[in-house]
C-alpha cells in the first residue's frame, strides 16, 4: 500500500512534468520553434533585410552557450524558481522588445538575440531533463521526459499558424504581446512547483524502488552517481561531450529543409515546402513518445542507434529526392534526428555518470550541443553557396552522423569503467 510520501510524492512529480510540458510547449515552442511565422512577416513589415533581422537567432546561439553553463551553476545554488522565473520574465520582455524595432535600430536585433541566449539558454533545453530526472527515478524517466520534451514540436506545430492568422488579423506588434504572455504562464509552474531536490522537501523521485525513503540532506553527495572531479578528467565524459555535439548537427538542416524542397520542386512549391516543417514536427512529436517510452525498455544506447539509423537513412533520401512525396515522407523521418538532443543526450549523461554531478554534466553536454548548434547552420549554407545544391551537405551530414554514433558508441566502454572506479551511492 502506498504511503502517504509516496502519493505526495507522485502528486508533486505530475506538477513538475505537467510544468515542463508546459515550458517547453509556451517557452521553446513559441520562440523558436515558431521563429518562421515571424520571418515570413516582420522583416518585410519594418523594412530590414532577412538577413539583418536573423542576426537574433546566430547572436542567440552564441549566448545559449554561456547561459546553459551559467544554469549548471546558478540553478543548484540559487533553485530552480528564482533562476528560471527570473529567465522567463526577461524572454518575456525581449519578445516585448522586438515591436520597438526599425529599419534604424538593427543593433537592437542583435541585443535582443545576446539576451535572450543567456536566459533562455537556462531553460529551453536544459531545466526540463534536470527537473524531470530529479522527480522520476530512472525506471520510469524515458517516457515521462520524451513526452515532455515533445511538446515543443506540438508548440512549433500549432503556434506558427496561430501567429500567422494573427498577422493577418491584427498588428505584427500584437503577436509579439501575446507571445510573451504565453511564456508568462510558465510562471504558475516556476514559482510553485519547480525544484530539483525532492528529498529536501522530504519527499522521492516518483518511480523510486519501496523503500526509498526521504534523505535529509539536499546535497549532492546524497545522490548516487560520479562526483564531478571524477568525472570530468576523464575519456567518458570527452567521448560523451564530442558526441553530443555531433547530436546537434542534424538540426542545424531543419533551417533549410523548405529551400531545399523549392530548389528541387520549383518555386511554385513554395507552399508546399511550408507543409514539410509541419511533417517534420509531427515526426519529432512521434520520436519523443515512443522513444521516450522505448529508453525504458532498450535502453538509450540502442534507442540512440536506431535514431542514428533512421538519420543516416533520412540523409540518403534528402540527397536523392525529386518529388514532394518522396520530400514529404523523408521531412517526417528526419525530424525524428531532433529526439536524440531532447532525450539521448540528457539519458546518456545519466547512464554514465549517475545523478551525483548530474547538473553540471548535463549543462556541459547542452553547451556542447548548443555550440555545434551555432555553427552547423553556416557550414551548411558555406556548402550551398561554392556547390549550389544541398546534395553536398546532406552528403556531409551522413558522414557526420557515422562518426557521430560511433563516438557515442565508443563513450560507454570507458563510462563502465569510470562508474566501477568512482561510483558512490550516496
Amino acid at each position: 500500500m502506498a504511503s502517504d510520501v509516496d502519493v505526495r510524492s507522485k502528486k508533486r512529480a505530475m506538477l513538475v512534468f505537467v510544468g515542463c510540458c508546459v515550458m517547453q510547449a509556451f517557452g521553446l515552442g513559441t520562440v523558436l520553434n515558431s521563429s518562421s511565422a515571424y520571418f515570413a512577416f516582420v522583416p518585410a513589415t519594418i523594412g530590414v533585410d532577412m538577413s539583418v533581422f536573423a542576426t537574433w537567432i546566430t547572436f542567440y546561439g552564441i549566448a545559449a552557450l554561456l547561459g546553459t553553463f551559467l544554469a549548471g551553476i546558478l540553478i543548484p545554488k540559487l533553485g530552480a524558481k528564482l533562476v528560471i522565473s527570473f529567465d522567463v520574465i526577461v524572454t518575456a520582455l525581449c519578445m516585448v522588445a522586438f515591436t520597438f524595432a526599425d529599419s534604424s535600430w538593427t543593433w537592437q536585433f542583435v541585443a535582443i538575440g545576446v539576451v535572450m541566449g543567456l536566459t533562455g539558454g537556462m531553460y529551453f533545453l536544459y531545466a526540463t531533463p534536470l527537473l524531470m530526472g530529479a522527480w522520476f527515478d530512472k525506471s520510469v524517466l524515458g517516457r515521462y521526459l520524451g513526452i515532455a520534451q515533445l511538446m515543443s514540436g506540438v508548440g512549433g506545430a500549432l503556434f506558427p499558424t496561430v501567429f500567422t492568422l494573427l498577422f493577418q488579423a491584427t498588428s505584427w506588434q500584437t503577436v509579439y504581446y501575446v507571445n510573451a504572455a504565453l511564456l508568462l504562464v510558465i510562471l504558475l509552474f516556476s514559482l510553485t512547483v519547480f525544484t530539483t531536490d525532492p528529498y529536501k522537501i522530504g519527499l522521492h523521485p516518483y518511480g523510486a524502488p519501496a523503500g526509498d525513503e526521504p534523505k535529509q540532506s539536499s546535497e549532492s553527495a546524497s545522490l548516487p552517481g560520479v562526483p564531478l572531479k571524477a568525472a570530468l578528467p576523464t575519456l567518458a565524459f570527452v567521448l560523451l561531450f564530442i558526441g553530443c555535439m555531433f547530436c546537434a548537427f542534424p538540426g542545424s538542416y531543419n533551417s533549410y529543409v523548405q529551400a531545399n524542397a523549392m530548389l528541387v520542386l520549383g518555386a511554385d512549391a513554395a507552399t508546399f515546402s511550408a507543409t514539410l516543417m509541419i511533417a517534420l514536427q509531427v515526426g519529432y512529436i512521434i520520436a519523443s513518445f515512443v522513444g521516450g517510452i522505448l529508453v525504458d525498455k532498450i535502453g538509450v544506447r540502442n534507442l540512440t542507434i536506431i535514431l542514428y539509423v533512421i538519420l543516416i537513412a533520412c540523409y540518403i533520401s534528402f540527397s536523392m529526392a525529386n518529388s514532394a512525396m518522396w520530400l514529404m515522407v523523408t521531412a517526417f523521418f528526419f525530424g525524428m534526428n531532433n529526439a536524440t538532443v531532447t532525450i539521448s543526450v540528457p539519458m546518456l549523461a545519466r547512464e554514465h555518470f549517475g545523478m551525483k554531478a548530474y547538473d553540471k554534466i548535463l549543462s556541459y553536454c547542452m553547451m556542447g550541443v548548443g555550440l555545434m548548434g551555432s555553427l552547423g547552420a553556416p557550414v551548411i549554407g558555406f556548402i550551398f553557396d561554392t556547390t549550389g545544391s544541398y546534395t553536398g551537405s546532406f552528403i556531409v551530414g551522413a558522414i557526420v552522423a557515422v562518426i557521430g554514433i560511433i563516438i557515442i558508441l565508443l563513450s560507454f566502454i570507458p563510462a563502465k569503467k569510470v562508474k566501477e572506479a568512482h561510483w558512490e551511492e550516496n
